[in-house]
């Protein structure tokens, strides 16, 4: 949705606002928030003091110091028209990452577009108190892009499928531009490639097939798709509900039919790490080089 964009910034500190034509978008389950009036206008207004402070901006980013310098008006609208875009962070309250990480409800709505993200942080997720930062030790490494964690039942036939799957994946490395298929990685689901009979969806019904529960790691793949800002270049929802993510991030496979494939987005090569230890399933995207 794009706006006729007029900043008004009687005080750059922490606190900023910005006048909008029209309205902002809408937050996940809820009511828009209460607008601000300004004295003597009729506009609306966003106050981005939530996720944006001027100072914090200008020190984070030292291409910005290069660029902008150190002008709040001008650093609040680069973080506006482009930062939020390229997933910056503008203040140390709101992490974008840590924020999608810890409400994938919202990946699931929003999932790669993450100007959303802050709008809804605004909007309503600081008043829900939504987790916005990570605890301490509990963030992304170092040269991770993305990653996320479901559960399985390792007492069910489906675990031997949802280990062998992701272990089919585990260490690939795709080049910049490279494309990957989900489905060609993990083999063609037979018992003479290890896969095993396990329930599954089609058409809308539970039944039995070889190779289910790869769905899930393709799911999990596809939620730390989102955290790394990869789009999808195919990607299908089941027919019925899944327990392991909520609906908008699972990926149904099926063979010659669905797949979860994307294009590396990034200018070097990235690399998927995976681990199944216990029941407790991690997929990771990791910068390669």
């Amino acid at each position: 949705m794009k706006h006729n964009l007029r900043v008004t910034l009687p005080v750059l500190t922490g606190a900023a606002v910005l006048s909008l034509s029209a309205a902002p978008l809408l937050p996940v389950n809820a009511a828009p928030a209460a607008q601000t009036i300004s004295a003597g206008a009729v506009s609306q207004i966003t106050d981005y003091s939530a996720v944006f402070d001027a100072d914090y901006y200008y020190q984070t980013y030292p291409d910005l110091q290069a660029s902008i310098g150190n002008d709040p008006a001008a650093l609040l609208s680069h973080f506006i028209k482009t930062g939020m875009a390229e997933g910056r962070n503008g203040n140390a309250q709101f992490n974008l990452k840590a924020y999608m990480c810890q409400n994938p409800d919202l990946m699931a709505v929003y999932g790669t577009d993450l100007p959303s993200y802050y709008r809804h942080y605004i909007t309503n997720g600081k008043a829900e108190n939504r987790k916005a930062v990570f605890d301490a030790g509990k963030g992304l490494a170092e040269g991770v892009l993305g990653s996320y964690t479901t559960t399985f039942d390792t007492t069910e036939a489906r675990a031997t499928n949802v280990i062998l799957s992701a272990s089919r994946i585990n260490g690939l490395v795709i080049p910049a531009g490279g494309r990957f298929s989900y489905s060609t990685s993990v083999g063609t689901r037979t018992t003479a490639n290890g896969y095993v009979e396990a329930p599954s969806f089609a058409s809308g019904r539970v039944v039995t097939s070889v190779g289910g529960g790869i769905c899930q790691v393709s799911s999990t793949l596809y939620a730390a798709m989102v955290v790394a800002d990869i789009p999808a270049a195919s990607h299908y929802l089941h027919s019925l509900p899944v327990d392991y993510v909520p609906r908008g991030l699972d990926a149904a496979i099926v063979e010659g039919y669905k797949d979860l494939s994307f294009v590396n987005p990034y200018s070097y090569p990235i690399m998927l790490q995976t681990s199944s230890d216990n029941g407790v399933l991690t997929v990771s995207i990791l910068k390669a080089g």
